[in-house]
């Protein structure tokens, strides 16, 4: 009789694909882990300085005075920027140092320290706005003289004594104007009425004189 074929694959050759398999499975893990933990030192240490290198020097010497006086600088700047531990945030390509911020920080300062994507910087000089030196060729105008003065002026007298009621509507007991004798009225009235406008522009800006006079002496001075 011939021999069967065997269909199956020897379970020893199946032995070693899968502890091959499993072996690159855990090659990959450990790289994947390595990875993770050097990007962690990097947050962690962001300088990335080596403690451990050591080097000579030639000796430098440096006068008692100046001396004492870099290690103060160096506790007041310690005092002032004290050491902090990291919490670096990275989304969509930009990050934000956390650790800055307290649970009862608003959203908004969070949302620019991420914009402005700067981990490292501190984020409490963001919106400081520098002093602007002073102009030596400022100058400062003076203020209105006298009592604020309103722009309205009073009513005219003809305004002050007409009544509403007064009007008589019975065209039969008084025929209505004409063209010529309305056009000619109001003319005059609102003559009156502009002049008065004028005059009340005039007083309000009388307060400001003494201003108008500087700036057109600075305007002569220019040309």
């Amino acid at each position: 009789m011939p021999k069967r074929k065997r269909l199956f694959t020897p379970l020893k050759n199946r032995v070693k694909h899968n502890h091959s398999r499993d072996s690159s499975d855990v090659r990959e893990v450990t790289t994947a882990r390595g990875r993770l933990k050097g990007a962690l030192m990097d947050v962690l240490d962001p300088t990335g300085e080596d403690s451990d290198s050591s080097y000579e020097q030639s000796p430098v010497k440096y006068d008692s005075h100046d001396q004492a006086s870099d290690d103060d600088d160096r506790i007041r700047s310690r005092r002032r920027s004290p050491q902090r531990q990291s919490y670096v945030l990275k989304l969509f390509d930009r990050s934000v140092d956390l650790s800055q911020f307290s649970e009862s920080s608003p959203l908004y300062p969070i949302c620019r320290a991420w914009i402005a994507n700067q981990p490292k910087a501190n984020y409490s000089d963001f919106g400081k706005e520098e002093a602007e030196p002073e102009n030596a060729e400022s100058v400062e105008l003076p203020g209105p003289d006298g009592s604020p003065v309103s722009k309205i002026p009073a009513l005219l007298p003809e305004q002050l004594k007409a009544n509403k009621n007064n009007i008589n509507l019975n065209y039969r007991e008084a025929p209505p104007p004409s063209r010529e004798q309305l056009l000619a009225s109001h003319s005059v009235r609102w003559v009156a009425v502009r002049q008065a406008w004028l005059e009340q522009a005039a007083r309000a800006e009388a307060r400001y004189s003494a201003a108008q006079q500087l700036l057109n002496k600075i305007n002569v001075n220019a040309i």
